[in-house]
């Protein structure tokens, strides 16, 4: 029933295609034999042009009931086709899928199942417009097992093609690269082929790019010759040069699994190509760098430059050979070029060589130099800490001394001069009074030899640190007669022992100078420590000195205090004029250690 009610509605919506057409049409629905129906309605397929083909289901639905009971295997199998493209055609694509199996089974039996390849193609690519992947794989798989049938290498390549599309649309960048490399290689081979038939100039021109790569990849040059080719060519603007250059270190690279910069140097190389339209060598670098980044797993960068090698060599199949031709020429003159260029560098290597040895032989003399006078300079440090370590222990041992011994002595002198005096009956005021002042006597003597013992050797600049110890000795100092003002920063705790000393030493000379010499009613002293250096200033308002005098620093110790400063790296300064006073400045930096 459901037969009869389509068969009348394609009768109803068929159109005329002429009195011919209305003929076989009555022959195909009369009574006459099988065959004479299944004639006509074969011939009203035939004839029906391509808008009228979706509606060619019904009669070719009615034709397969005659073909099936004449049992006609070609004429049932065209007839199955004929109803799944008028199904393909309405936009029902798994009614068509149903009776493009059912056409397959008779021709297989037939061997004749390639003439379905055009229409799997086509319904696959149905489906991939519906995203029905799955069934648009089904259907190009079988396209792909049937193309090879045909005898048509361009069906193959297309369905290739579009297979390789649909898996990336679907984020399978592998399969995609797998499929697009089976249609790309089907297709050079046809470019191949229409190569060989090209004119004897294009030919010769094709034949030269041949042997310009086969030359690259018989190149036996390291990376570094070819780097110092590339820096050259870069001088001369060589821009074929560079691209054949870049190829060459490209392969050279891969070759030895230096991935990365195989494709810096290939990227480098299409590049270059492209700016001179080198379309084969475009194209090598292409393949190259999809081959590349296949082999890193990249596989949607491998079809994106995959790609890129196809559009090049199609560029350079139209281009034609004039372009081949310039650069032919070009590469001649590059290659004369390149053998005067490798001597012009064999003789500045030369020169360079000379030059480098003359100025290796002059850094050695100054290494040798500089490390004489570190030596040197490290010898005098040493020498110079033994004198100091010597100087502060036999200063320590004459404190002691007179600590130990001298003081003692004067001590208990005073205490039996004490005694004596308790006992003694004096015999006027006068001599009572001038006993006391000897008493006085000594026990200033025991004071003035304590103060010499700790001046000597400041026992309390380990255990107070250095600003304490300097405060000590202003008040031991402290006459009246001159006003000292001390201003201290960064050493209430011990620092360094041997700094600590020799600036202890320097302030003693300094003040004792000032003492001495200046005649000044005002010192100020100034004693700062920060993370880069120390600073001790002292600066009087006495009579001053001349400081051009080379007489006046022997005089005053002051080539000693120097000395000392430049033990610890430091700097002294003097400023000074007569009658306007003395500034003593010494810096310190705190960074440095002595060698």
């Amino acid at each position: 029933m459901k037969h009869i009610l389509l068969l009348l509605l394609g009768l109803a919506t068929l159109p005329c295609f002429g009195q011919n057409t209305d003929s076989l049409k009555k022959i195909a629905f009369s009574n006459l034999p099988a065959q004479k129906q299944l004639n006509a309605i074969t011939l009203i397929i035939k004839q029906s042009p391509a808008k009228a083909k979706k509606q060619l289901g019904p009669i070719a639905m009615q034709g397969l009931n005659i073909a099936s009971g004449l049992k006609n295997q070609a004429a049932a199998g065209m007839l199955l086709k004929t109803i799944a493209n008028s199904y393909y055609l309405n936009g029902s694509y798994d009614s068509a899928a149903f009776y493009y199996n059912r056409a397959e089974q008779v021709f297989n039996k037939l061997n004749k199942q390639d003439t379905l390849t055009a229409d799997y193609i086509s319904l696959a690519a149905a489906y991939a417009k519906l995203k029905h992947y799955d069934k648009a794989f089904e259907f190009y798989n079988k396209a792909i097992a049937l193309a090879p049938k045909t005898g048509s290498r361009q069906q193959l390549m297309t369905v290739l093609n579009q297979v390789g599309s649909l898996y990336e649309t679907t984020g399978n960048y592998r399969e995609a690269l797998n499929y697009f490399r089976q249609s790309f290689d089907i297709r050079d081979s046809l470019m191949l082929v229409e190569k060989t038939k090209a004119s004897t100039t294009e030919a010769y021109s094709h034949n030269f790019m041949g042997d310009v790569m086969g030359s690259i990849r018989q190149k036996n040059d390291s990376a570094a010759d070819i780097l110092k080719t590339i820096e050259v060519k870069k001088t001369l603007n060589d821009t074929l040069a560079l691209s054949i250059n870049y190829f060459n270190l490209g392969i050279l690279y891969k070759n030895k699994q230096m991935y990365p910069e195989a494709l810096d140097a290939l990227k480098s190389s299409l590049q270059f190509s492209a700016q001179i339209h080198y379309t084969d060598m475009q194209s090598s670098a292409a393949y190259e760098i999809a081959d590349l980044y296949e082999l890193e797993a990249d596989y949607k960068q491998s079809l994106i430059y995959l790609k890129k090698h196809v559009e090049a060599n199609a560029l350079s199949n139209t281009k034609g050979s004039q372009t081949v031709d310039q650069l032919q020429t070009k590469y001649e003159i590059t290659q004369r070029e390149d053998q005067v260029l490798k001597q012009q560098f064999e003789i500045t290597k030369r020169n360079y060589w000379m030059a480098g040895s003359f100025i290796f032989i002059l850094l050695m003399m100054f290494a040798g130099f500089f490390y004489y006078k570190q030596l040197k300079l490290r010898q005098r440090n040493i020498a110079m800490q033994a004198i100091i370590a010597t100087e502060e222990s036999e200063r320590r041992r004459i404190a002691q001394d007179l600590h130990d011994s001298v003081s003692q002595i004067i001590s208990a002198a005073k205490i039996n001069l004490t005694v004596i005096g308790d006992e003694l009956p004096f015999d006027n005021d006068d001599q009572k009074a001038r006993f006391k002042k000897a008493i006085d006597l000594v026990d200033n003597g025991f004071r003035e030899v304590r103060t010499i013992s700790h001046n000597m050797a400041p026992w309390a600049l380990h255990k107070t640190g250095l600003a304490q110890v300097i405060k000590q000795f202003i008040s031991n100092i402290d006459t009246g007669f001159i006003a000292i003002n001390f201003f201290s920063k960064g050493f209430d705790a011990p620092f360094d022992d041997t700094i600590e000393i020799i600036l202890y030493r320097v302030l003693q000379e300094s003040v004792n100078n000032v003492m001495k010499h200046a005649n000044a009613t005002r010192l100020d002293i100034s004693l700062i420590r920060t993370e880069e250096e120390i600073s001790l200033t002292i600066e009087d308002n006495g009579k001053g000195f001349d400081t051009t005098r080379p007489e006046v620093y022997n005089g005053m110790g002051l080539n000693n205090l120097k000395s000392r400063i430049n033990f610890l790296k430091g700097k002294v300064e003097f400023i000074s004029e007569p009658g306007k006073g003395t500034l003593v400045s010494v810096y310190i930096p705190v960074g440095n250690k002595v060698l």
